[in-house]
């Protein structure tokens, strides 16, 4: 079944249940956030990637409006709910300064998938190692957790857009696999060139070694 949902697109992807602080100035936005605030409406987020609004997104609900400024400027705390498919994109809507879109909403299916969580924590040790973020999680028994990995292991805004179209955990899973062992080698040859190319100039002292 298809709904008309206000859109807000903006460079980003949020994915169901993350958080998302934003600033308002633009008055359509500005008309959009408060008819959502007095009409208890949703309004929906999809990646605006080259001049173009992407095939998926996500149906956002206000959480609260933190600041009102004099010349209706608006902090706002948002959360997304679930993910959609754009079925049609609507700049004009009568009466309103933004736009809308027809979508449907998509199930999510398996929200705790049978992927070893051994080798997602693995990975996602290694790749924030080699980055040297500090960055530690260890809870990787949560339900939707490709929705929270989805943000921490640095997917492109078109590998992020591809998560939030798929609807089983089990394959969201597997995107994010697949992301870091082709990444984590490629970190890993970057580290082993810099430490070489650190190593030149200075003096070394080799073990003997028995021909």
């Amino acid at each position: 079944m298809k709904s008309l949902l206000p859109l807000f697109p903006l460079e980003l992807v949020v994915f169901p249940g993350e958080h998302l602080r934003l600033h308002v100035f633009e008055p359509r936005y500005k008309q959009l956030i408060t008819e959502c605030r007095d009409q208890k409406l949703a309004f929906g987020i999809p990646a605006y990637i080259h001049g173009g609004v992407a095939e998926y997104g996500t149906e956002m609900s206000l959480e609260e409006i933190s600041v009102t400024y004099e010349n209706g400027e608006m902090d706002i705390l948002t959360k997304g709910r679930r993910a959609f498919h754009l079925e049609r994109f609507v700049r004009d809507v009568p009466g309103k300064l933004y736009s809308a879109g027809e979508v449907t909403f998509l199930e999510n299916l398996e929200t705790c998938s049978p992927t070893p969580k051994d080798a997602l924590s693995q990975r996602f040790r290694r790749l924030h190692e080699l980055l040297e973020t500090g960055y530690e999680r260890d809870d990787f028994a949560i339900p939707n957790l490709s929705f929270q990995l989805g943000q921490e292991v640095g997917l492109t805004l078109y590998q992020k857009v591809k998560l939030l179209s798929l609807e089983r955990e089990s394959e969201r899973e597997a995107l994010i696999l697949q992301h870091m062992d082709d990444v984590i080698p490629k970190l890993e040859a970057v580290g082993e060139t810099k430490r070489r190319i650190q190593g030149n100039g200075h003096f070394h002292r080799f073990p003997t070694l028995e021909l």
